[in-house]
């Protein structure tokens, strides 16, 4: 029993990033290894998610639990997908898979049909987009009511869960590898850089700096830990940013490319939609209906 008030006590939900996002029914969103956890509200239209290869079918007014160290795949099935996702980590780390999952019994995916949960995901990115002195705590606490949310929706349909030694599992043991793998504090250190940043060019000695490593094992750990290499990874924070920029201001796309490195307007366009899945121009006008 001590031991278990000691894991509560020092369970925290550390908060890293929120926004939401558009998409059409060309979105794909390649097979990746979670290095944080994800929390989605589904404001719109339908997709398929892939987690760990188990098919999750979303539709408006869900919630999606996506843990640390899952591998997850995703397809829009709609022309009017819109989501937002939160970012997270988690402070308690135990040899089972998950420990919201394990011992919440935190499910995949929930229906909002109250609509009650929505309004703490509003409050998150009303929060984050101010500057308010208290804005951190409403964002802790908002992310606590939403966790708070879907372990009592796991609790209406499961029994108690015991923490003990969970069975042998191949893939059990994958993903703690993975797990561990994705967490090295070095290219957190790199990644965070990089989402401070994500207008710069890619600078590899300047990565290789921030990690203390060299050059070739900042490409292999790299991929290890996000499943793409420096430069994939850049470019797709580029077409993120570029795609916030499309839908909050009246920059020109001409400009949008340059402010992000990108000398000549039409490469950027076709970098854009091999990521996104739109062309700028399509984007903006299908963002805005």
């Amino acid at each position: 029993m001590e031991n278990m008030q000691s894991l509560f006590y020092s369970l925290r939900f550390n908060f890293l990033y929120v926004d939401v996002y558009t998409f059409t029914r060309m979105w794909v969103y390649p097979t990746t290894v979670l290095p944080y956890g994800l929390l989605r509200y589904i404001f719109s239209g339908e997709a398929d998610f892939w987690l760990d290869g188990r098919l999750i079918h979303v539709r408006p007014n869900q919630v999606v639990y996506l843990p640390e160290g899952a591998t997850l795949d995703c397809k829009a099935l709609t022309d009017d997908f819109k989501f937002m996702s939160i970012r997270f980590v988690t402070t308690v780390r135990l040899q089972s898979s998950d420990f919201l999952s394990d011992y919440f019994h935190v499910e995949s995916l929930a229906d909002d049909d109250a609509r009650q949960v929505r309004g703490y995901f509003e409050a998150i990115y009303q929060a984050a987009t101010t500057h308010s002195r208290g804005r951190m705590f409403r964002i802790r606490g908002n992310l606590e009511l939403i966790i708070a949310w879907l372990a009592e929706q796991g609790e209406a349909s499961q029994a108690p869960a015991v923490l003990e030694t969970q069975p042998y599992s191949i893939k059990r043991t994958r993903r703690r590898a993975q797990s561990a793998a994705i967490r090295d504090p070095r290219i957190q250190a790199v990644e965070d850089y990089l989402a401070d940043h994500p207008k710069d060019k890619l600078d590899l000695k300047l990565l290789c700096e921030i990690a203390q490593v060299s050059e070739p094992s900042l490409r292999r750990l790299f991929k290890l830990q996000t499943g793409k290499s420096p430069g994939h990874y850049l470019r797709e924070l580029h077409m993120l940013t570029a795609a916030r920029e499309l839908l909050v201001s009246e920059k020109r796309i001409s400009d949008i490319a340059y402010d992000l490195g990108y000398d000549d307007p039409n490469y950027f366009s076709r970098v854009f939609k091999s990521i996104i899945g739109l062309s700028p121009q399509d984007y903006r006008k299908v963002s805005r209906e």
